[in-house]
């Protein structure tokens, strides 16, 4: 395997990990988020690998998607993970 299948091989695996943080119930940080499902001022519904994530509260604002993960603020009341 050459370098190039390597760096390849990582990549796909690292992608397949999800890193979730919370800071004080007003921030949430979502590593290796696929893409936005649903938004709404009190739900919002991310892709990660092999499961969905739905965030609720209240009024929740999607303020960063890009290739670190999104960053959603707002008062938030939970979260609850689905397998897919």
């Amino acid at each position: 395997m050459g370098v190039k299948e390597r760096l390849i091989a990582l990549e796909n695996e690292a992608a397949r990990h999800c890193t979730v943080t919370m800071n004080d119930g007003r921030e949430l940080y979502v590593e290796n988020c696929r893409c936005v499902k649903e938004c709404g001022e009190n739900f919002i519904t991310l892709s990660v690998y092999a499961m969905d994530i739905r965030i609720s509260g209240t009024p929740l604002v999607l303020e960063n998607f890009g290739v670190n993960g999104v960053k959603i603020s707002g008062k938030i009341h939970s979260l609850t993970l689905e397998e897919r």
